[in-house]
Order: C-alpha cells, then sequence, then structure tokens
C-alpha cells in the first residue's frame, strides 16, 4: 500500500472525526478550552501514528516523535489540567523516560560495528524497550482517557461514543487492516505474472502480464507456490529481467536472509497460487542494499563464482559474506568477466561473472581466517562483508593493512615475519620501500637489532629520529677499502705472479676489521639499528667483495656467537644488488656465486642462531632463488613480469597472481609464516607519513 491510499485512509478518519464532533459539539462546547483541545489532538495523532506514522512497526524515531509531541503538549497546561491530579506528573514523566531511553538508543547504535559489539548490544536492549512501551497509538490513546475521565462523565453518551471512536482505532491492527484495505483497493496491475519454472529451491522463473506494473531488477515480489502438498508464502528480489520470444520474463530469488529482511511485509494469504504480485517497499532493507549476486555453476570450495548483480559498486579485493551451511563464510574479489547466457532457441543475454577465493570464517578472537571445507548452493545470495568488532592485537603483532572496504585487519606476528624470513616485492612507486621501512621501525621496537644493507643511500635520511650506527666507522672503512683494493689488485695477476702472503694478509685484515664492527654494534646498548652503505671502491667487483666480506663475518659471529644473545634481523634493500641470480651477473663476476652462498648459509642455518632476513626487491627474476626460496612470509606488492608470476603462484596460487598487475598503489597480497591468517590475502596498507 502505498503513501497516497495510506494518506486517503487518514483523511477519511479525519472525516469521521469531526462528523463526530459535529454531533457532540454542544456538550464538548461546555469543557474547558483547554482539556478540549487535548481531547480532540489526541484523537488526531492516535489516528495519525495509527495509520500513517506506524504502520509497519515502531521505530526509536517513532517513539521520539510522539513522547516530544506528547511533552510539547503537556507542560506548557499544568496549571489549566488540575483534575488530571497525579495522573499529570505520571504521564509526563513516563513521557520523559521514553523520550531519554529512544533518545540513547539512537546515539548508541553505530551501524560500522558489528550487531555483536557491546554499544550496539545495549543500544538493540533500550530500542526494544522503547518501542515495546512506546508504541504511538497507546501513548496518545493513553493521553485521551486521562483526559476523558478527568473532564467528561463516564456514564454519558458522549463519553460511549469518543471512546468507541478511540478504541477501534487502538485495537484495530493496523498491519493487516491497511493491508486488507490495499488489497480491497487492489487493480489488476498488482498482479505481475505466473511462475512457470523453478531453476533451483530458491530461484523462480516468472512470465510476466502482458500488461503488468513496471517492474525493476532487484525489486521486491511476494507470491505463494505449492511445495510439499503445501503453500507456502516466498518474498524474494527480481534478480533478472528478460525479453524473449516477444514475452518478458523475470527471475526472483528467495532465501531466508531475504524474507528475514523483508519480514515487515504484508502476508500474501488470499494471493491466487503460483501468481506473482509487486511487494511495495518504501525502505529498502541494510541486507539488500549490500546484495552482490548469487553463486553460479562450476564454483568450488577453494573459489566461487557468482553473477554479478550491479546493484553496488565492486572492485578486485573487496570482502563478499555467502551463508553455507547456516556459517558465514568470507571470500575475496579476484576477477570479474563478460559471459553470455543462452535462454531459449537463439536467444541470449549478456552478464558479467565475478570470481572470488576463499577466506574462510571469520576467527575473533584469533584475528584469523579459517578455512571452511564446503561450497555454497547454486544461486545462494552474495552480500558484500559488513563490519567487524574491533579486536585488539597482541604485543608480538602488527596490523599492516586492513582488506579492502572493510575494517577486517590483516596482521603479522613480527617473530615469525622476522625469523622465518620476509620478503617484500613489488615495481617502483607501489609503496613497497614506504612500507618496509615502517616496518623496520615496529622490528626495532620489539627488541631486534637490525642491520640494514642499504645501496641507494636512502635510509640514513629516513630514519634521523633513530640513533643509527654506520657498519664500520671512517677509520675502518679506509682500511677496508685499501686492503679490498689490494686484494683485488693482487688476484687480478696470473697464478704464478701472485703473492700468497700479501692475499692473506688482506683477507685476515677484512674479515677481522668487518667482525669488529659488527661485534661493537651487537654488544652496544645505544644503538639498535645500523647501516651497511656501499663503499666507494674502485674496481668493478668491489661491491661484491666487500658485501661478501661483510655477511662472511657476520655468518661467523651467528654461529659461533649467537650474536652475543641478540636477536637480529637483516634488511636487504635493492636486493637484486647485493645476492643477484646467477643469469643476471656478468660472465666476469662469477665470483659473485660466493656472495650468494655466504647469504645463503644464514637464510638455511640463521633461525637457529636468531638471525632473520627482510628482502626487498623490485622483481623476483633478478633476485637469488636460493635467498628468496628461504622466505616463509611473501608481501607482494604491484607485479608485471612472467619471471615473478611464476615464483610467487608457488606461494599464492594462480588466482592471486593474477590479481598483481591490477594492484593499486598501497595495495599488496600477503601470505606465509608470518600472516596471522595463513591464506593469501589482498590487504590495502594506510599511508605512512614518514
Amino acid at each position: 500500500m502505498n503513501k497516497a491510499q495510506r494518506l486517503s485512509i487518514f483523511l477519511g478518519s479525519l472525516v469521521i472525526l469531526a462528523i463526530v464532533a459535529l454531533l457532540l459539539w454542544s456538550h464538548l462546547a461546555q469543557l474547558p478550552n483547554t482539556p478540549r483541545i487535548v481531547l480532540i489532538t489526541s484523537l488526531i495523532m492516535l489516528s495519525f501514528v495509527t495509520l500513517c506514522l506506524e504502520h509497519f512497526f515502531t521505530k526509536p524515531t517513532d517513539v521520539l516523535a510522539s513522547t516530544l509531541s506528547i511533552i510539547m503538549l503537556l507542560t506548557p497546561l499544568h496549571s489549566q489540567l488540575g483534575n488530571l491530579g497525579v495522573w499529570y506528573g505520571i504521564f509526563l514523566g513516563y513521557s520523559y523516560l521514553l523520550m531519554l531511553t529512544a533518545l540513547v538508543a539512537l546515539f548508541l547504535v553505530d551501524d560500522t560495528k558489528p550487531s555483536e559489539a557491546v554499544q550496539n548490544r545495549i543500544a538493540g536492549a533500550l530500542k526494544t524497550l522503547a518501542v515495546h512501551f512506546g508504541t504511538g497509538r497507546f501513548l496518545f490513546f493513553g493521553l485521551f482517557v486521562i483526559c476523558m475521565l478527568a473532564y467528561v462523565d463516564s456514564q454519558s453518551t458522549d463519553f460511549l461514543i469518543l471512546f468507541t471512536y478511540a478504541s477501534v482505532l487502538l485495537l484495530i491492527n493496523p498491519k493487516s487492516a491497511v493491508f486488507s484495505t490495499a488489497r480491497l483497493l487492489r487493480s489488476s496491475d498488482e498482479e505481475i505474472g505466473t511462475i512457470f519454472g523453478v531453476q533451483s529451491k530458491n530461484t523462480f522463473l516468472v512470465r510476466l502480464h502482458p500488461t503488468h506494473k513496471p517492474v525493476r531488477r532487484y525489486g521486491c515480489v511476494e507470491f505463494t507456490y505449492s511445495m510439499d502438498d503445501s503453500h507456502r508464502v516466498f518474498r524474494g528480489l527480481i534478480l533478472d529481467n528478460y525479453l524473449l520470444n516477444e514475452q518478458q520474463w523475470i527471475k526472483v530469488l528467495t532465501n531466508p536472509r531475504i524474507t528475514e529482511a523483508l519480514e515487515y511485509a504484508p502476508q500474501c494469504e488470499q494471493h491466487k497460487s503460483n501468481r506473482v504480485y509487486h511487494l511495495e517497499v518504501e525502505e529498502r532493507p541494510q541486507i539488500l542494499s549490500r546484495f552482490v549476486g548469487v553463486i553460479l555453476e562450476e564454483s568450488k570450495i577453494q573459489a566461487i563464482r557468482f553473477e554479478y548483480s550491479h546493484v553496488v559498486p565492486l572492485s578486485e579485493g573487496d570482502l563478499l559474506e555467502v551463508d553455507i551451511q547456516e556459517k558465514r563464510v568470507l571470500y575475496q574479489v579476484v576477477q570479474g568477466v563478460t559471459d553470455i547466457e543462452a535462454l531459449e532457441a537463439k536467444n541470449e543475454t549478456g552478464l558479467i561473472v565475478g570470481e572470488a577465493v576463499q577466506l574462510g570464517m571469520w576467527n575473533q578472537d584469533l584475528r584469523s581466517f579459517e578455512r571452511f571445507g564446503w561450497v555454497p548452493d547454486i544461486n545462494t545470495p552474495v552480500f558484500l562483508a559488513a563490519n567487524i568488532q574491533h579486536t585488539d592485537l597482541q604485543p608480538h603483532e602488527m596490523q599492516v593493512g586492513h582488506v579492502p572496504g572493510t575494517n577486517y585487519p590483516v596482521t603479522i606476528d613480527l617473530q615469525d615475519a622476522v625469523t622465518h624470513h620476509l620478503a617484500i616485492l613489488g615495481v617502483t612507486g607501489s609503496g613497497k620501500s614506504v612500507f618496509a621501512r615502517n616496518l623496520i621501525r615496529k622490528v626495532v621496537s620489539e627488541d631486534f637489532k637490525v642491520i640494514c644493507v642499504d645501496f641507494t643511500q636512502e635510509y640514513a635520511g629516513k630514519f634521523t629520529d633513530l640513533n643509527i650506527e654506520s657498519i664500520a666507522n671512517s677509520g675502518e672503512q679506509s682500511n677496508l677499502f685499501s686492503a679490498i683494493d689490494t686484494v683485488a689488485t693482487e688476484q687480478c695477476k696470473f697464478k704464478n705472479q701472485q703473492i700468497a702472503s700479501v692475499i692473506e694478509k688482506g683477507e685476515k685484515n677484512i674479515g677481522n676489521t668487518f667482525y669488529t664492527a659488527i661485534k661493537r654494534f651487537l654488544e652496544s646498548d645505544d644503538h639498535s639499528i645500523a647501516l651497511f652503505e656501499l663503499p666507494d671502491v674502485t674496481n668493478t667487483t668491489g661491491i661484491l667483495d666487500y658485501t661478501k666480506w661483510f655477511f662472511k663475518a657476520l655468518f661467523l659471529i651467528a654461529r659461533k656467537h649467537a650474536n652475543f644473545g641478540k636477536r637480529l634481523c637483516i634488511v636487504l634493500e635493492e636486493a637484486h644488488t647485493v645476492v643477484p641470480e646467477w643469469n643476471f651477473i656478468g660472465v666476469a663476476e662469477r665470483d659473485a656465486q660466493s656472495l650468494v652462498n655466504s647469504i645463503g648459509q644464514i637464510a638455511l642455518q640463521g633461525r637457529k642462531y636468531g638471525v632473520g632476513f627482510i628482502v626487498i626487491a623490485q622483481r623476483t627474476a633478478n633476485v637469488s632463488k636460493t635467498i628468496l626460496t628461504q622466505c616463509n612470509s611473501i608481501v607482494a606488492f604491484q607485479q608485471f613480469d612472467k619471471t615473478s608470476s611464476d615464483f610467487l603462484s608457488n606461494y599464492m596460487g594462480p588466482e592471486m597472481v593474477d590479481v598483481l598487475p591490477n594492484l593499486r598503489q598501497r595495495q599488496a597480497i600477503g601470505v606465509g609464516k608470518g600472516f596471522t591468517s595463513k591464506i593469501p590475502i589482498i590487504f590495502h596498507v594506510p599511508e605512512i607519513i614518514e
């Protein structure tokens, strides 16, 4: 029943009230002016809230409107309503209490939080109290009765007529009465079509009448249908609208969640079986505003396919929820493709098919997703996931981002991430370096000693607020540069011309210098982060030699002295310059393989010595796979090259790898032991101000 029809009935009730008032006016005129106004006003408001304001159900805003009206009416009239006695104070106080309850309920409710949140649970309890004890028609009926008993003779005909009018308005069931009237007023246009097929237990095909009320996709309908020798009432959504063989069809979806969302809609008691009627819904339920589509065939446990509804905007990385066996299972969108659905003969219709991978059920206590072991039924509704209640992290955990469009946190265990090695990959400008530096700050705060192998010369300027030390002071660096050049020059000679004692002395000098510098840093209580930067050496192999000796000394300390009791994190910035893949090392620099082997030894055995790696690189193709394969956690920002995709598919699967080229800035895919959820997940990195 639309607003115009309800307004017509309300105006009709006012006409009846006016007739009654005219018939009784000679008696009403004898009443004091103020009580007469209160009586007539209460009857008008009783009619209004019954037929217009609360025709479906009472809301906190309705309670607020009713109580505020009563308070504004009664408060200034205390002296004029003396006959009410103590009932004046009781009724006014009751109205104030209801108004306060409704106000607090409206203030506390927060749509951004789940219904299980304490704040929303309190708001729900207050709302229940307000709407149960604050129905407008009972409030105004009470006001009317109090005034009648105080100012009108209860044995008179006037009292009987007015009380009967008010009682009819009170005792009438507004929902059934309004819709019974609506059915009488229904034209044949309300019946829009006939059911002629059932695609699944919750999807119906309807052939529309040649002349029918206009319908739109995702409009609401109601109908009865014979199932198991019984007529059941259904409410559903129009999924699609087809034009086929000069006939118009619609596909209607029903589901417990949709039925629950439309529970306030009228019962279709008098409808003909298998006939579909248009359902007037003034306020679209929130759950339907998150409707994404329905499950299609060939969905699997690990991934689903769904027909996109176009009700809400959708993009890669969005989080979806599907009900399976009464469990709420979450999926993340990874792909969308266009498709064609065959209808009959040569008729076809276009659609968009979305694909999403399973994240699982959300465990609020563990702040992680847990895999679910089954697949949803065909045509099961798919919705955008709602937000969850905020959860506190454990001391050693860090939130690195959130699932796009939601407040689902993506967290890592810093101890597991570092000790089991972490790789951060992504093209220039994708946000990996800023993300890495923010992570390093958190690692430092977790009582790790951090050495950044930085050949970009950027870290010194980015960590000015921290007390940074350099591996090897200026005097030690001069000694190292000289010794490296001497050894390199001697090794360039023919074998029979090399002086072994010079090489041995130089190598011993290099090893001892690095050993002393690293030992000094690890034993220091004043510095938690140190930089190992590229020196200005004269020969082209000097970079690799310099780094090789550093890692030899580091491995010696880790193996023999266990880092002097300190947990150590090695950060390899632009890792391809430090540990390049074999085919990216020039033929003349094959000796660099010994450098890769040195780092590989630490990576393989580093955990038991308290040494972990954070490897930062643009492309996996350029970085030694000996090192990368030791990384048990991966953060992958935008990637384009096939080599990276092939390598990362072993960690996150082909569906997620296909997402890599489309990731936006500050979006990444995280997977591995360090993440609280061990499954691959697309997450959005918050903006980090350095």
